[in-house]
């Protein structure tokens, strides 16, 4: 081996160490901050009178894993009641490997879910987008212009879902800033929201369940004990 190759292979080298040694350090970063929020998140649940686990097995599907009615593992669970309604939020873990299975990374999702104590139509909102009719399958028309264009609404019961969503919902979903970006699921007496690709902390906790309440009032839901407002 000359002079220069072996200089070639020991810059090489070198760098092949720098880099193992910048991902271990940045994987143990991640973990160091992902550590420092959930305690976060705990003691931010606790003090509220909330409770927060972990993680919990077999959760009710709903938002974006509707069509799975068991099975679903919540991260970072908190539960408790808000503004009347019993609710539950946590993270879905979604493991990404490449083809070759050697590099895995970690999509983090978020769904909040409300109790809402009576019974209610199968409903699923969604933004409209290219893929929603492969993915979700054949958008329902309310007979709205803007609803129709700007959301992809599935059913299983369109005539039930079409007498809630003019009674008000659809008017709601048009004029509220939140509703492009948090997507609504309304089945068995729950509404859930969904944000792809956000992990849950005492900042992104809260505005996703006013979201709900708002949306559950808008359909004349009341939280269980509470009186209806007059109109």
């Amino acid at each position: 081996m000359s002079g220069i190759e072996a200089v070639v292979m020991l810059v090489w080298w070198a760098g092949v160490a720098t880099l193992v040694v910048w991902v271990s350090r940045r994987k143990a970063r991640k973990k160091r901050e992902a550590r420092d929020s959930h305690e976060e998140l705990r003691t931010f649940a606790e003090g509220r009178g909330w409770s927060y686990e972990e993680v919990v097995e077999r959760l009710v599907g709903g938002g974006r894993w509707w069509h799975r009615t068991t099975g679903v593992q919540g991260n970072n669970v908190v539960s408790g009641t808000h503004l009347g309604f019993d609710f539950r939020a946590y993270e879905v873990h979604q493991n990404h490997n490449d083809m070759d299975d050697t590099v895995k990374t970690v999509s983090v999702h978020s769904c909040w879910c409300l109790e809402l104590g009576t019974d209610v139509p199968d409903l699923r909102v969604h933004r409209d987008g290219l893929l929603d009719t492969l993915e979700h399958g054949r958008a329902m028309k309310v007979g709205i212009p803007k609803l129709d264009k700007d959301f992809h609404i599935v059913s299983r019961d369109e005539e039930r879902a079409r007498a809630v969503l003019l009674g008000g919902l659809a008017e709601f979903l048009m004029s509220d800033r939140r509703a492009p970006e948090l997507q609504l699921h309304l089945s068995d007496g729950r509404l859930f929201a969904w944000r792809e690709r956000t992990a849950l902390s005492s900042e992104t906790l809260i505005d996703p369940l006013d979201y709900l309440v708002d949306a559950a009032n808008v359909m004349g839901i009341r939280a269980p004990g509470r009186p209806a407002q007059a109109p």
